[in-house]
C-alpha cells in the first residue's frame, strides 16, 4: 500500500504543468489518485467496519447502567455537599454569634475598668482591663469530610458570564485582556459569506480562495 501511494507521489513531484496538454495529463493522473485513495478506503473500511460495529456494541451494552450509576453518584454528591455547606453556614453564624458576645463582654468589663478607674480604683480597673482584653470568642467546630476515609472535598473557584456585552467593552478598554475573549469563527464565517466580499467588519480580512476538486478516475 505505502509502495503503490509513495509512486503516486514521487511521480507527482517530478510533474510540472506548463499547457494545455500537461493540465489534462495532470486531470487525468488527479482523477486516476483519486480512484486509488477511495479503493484504498473502502478496503480500511472493510477491516474496520466489523470492529467499529463491535466496539459500538460494546459501548451500548455499557452505557445505560454507566449513566445510572453516574447520576447516582452525582445525586449522592450533591447530598454529601449540601449536608457539609450547612454545617458550614452553622459553624459561621455560631462563630459570628461567638465573636460578638466576646466583643459585648469586652465591652462590659472595660466598661467597668472606667468606672473603677473614675473612682480612683486604678489597681482593680487596670485588672479588669487585662482580663477583658484576654476574652475571645469561643472555637466552633466544623465537621471535617477528611475524617471518613476515602472521602475529600476540593473548593475551587469557578465563574459564568452573565454580561457579555459588559465584558467585551472592559475588555475593549483594556487590549492586555484581549485573550479573555475569542471570536466566535463559526458565526463570523456564516456572516462573512452571506455578504460575500462586501463584507467589512473591523479587525476582519475578507479575501477569496480557489480549490480544485476532481471526480474519481
Amino acid at each position: 500500500l505505502s509502495r503503490g501511494a509513495a509512486a503516486a507521489l514521487d511521480l507527482v513531484q517530478g510533474f510540472e504543468v506548463v499547457d494545455a496538454p500537461t493540465f489534462e495529463i495532470a486531470a487525468d493522473e488527479l482523477k486516476a489518485i483519486k480512484s486509488r485513495a477511495s479503493a484504498l478506503d473502502e478496503q480500511r473500511k472493510g477491516i474496520t467496519a466489523p470492529m467499529d460495529a463491535a466496539k459500538k456494541a460494546v459501548m451500548d451494552l455499557f452505557r445505560g447502567p454507566l449513566e445510572i450509576l453516574s447520576e447516582a453518584e452525582r445525586l449522592l454528591k450533591s447530598k454529601m455537599l449540601a449536608y457539609q455547606q450547612a454545617e458550614q453556614r452553622k459553624a459561621d453564624e455560631a462563630r459570628i454569634a461567638a465573636e460578638r458576645a466576646a466583643a459585648e463582654e469586652r465591652a462590659r468589663m472595660r466598661a467597668e475598668a472606667e468606672k473603677l478607674a473614675a473612682e480612683g480604683r486604678t489597681g482593680e480597673a487596670a485588672v479588669k482591663e487585662q482580663i477583658a482584653q484576654m476574652v475571645v470568642a469561643a472555637p466552633v467546630a466544623v465537621p471535617d469530610a477528611h475524617a471518613v476515609k476515602g472521602i475529600s472535598t476540593t473548593t475551587t473557584i469557578d465563574f459564568e458570564i452573565v454580561d457579555l456585552l459588559a465584558l467585551v467593552q472592559h475588555v475593549a478598554q483594556r487590549p492586555e485582556l484581549i485573550a479573555l475573549v475569542a471570536a466566535d469563527t463559526t458565526k463570523v464565517r456564516a456572516y462573512v459569506r452571506g455578504l460575500g466580499m462586501q463584507c467589512n467588519l473591523p479587525g476582519v480580512r475578507v479575501f477569496s480562495k480557489q480549490s480544485l476538486s476532481a471526480r474519481k478516475g
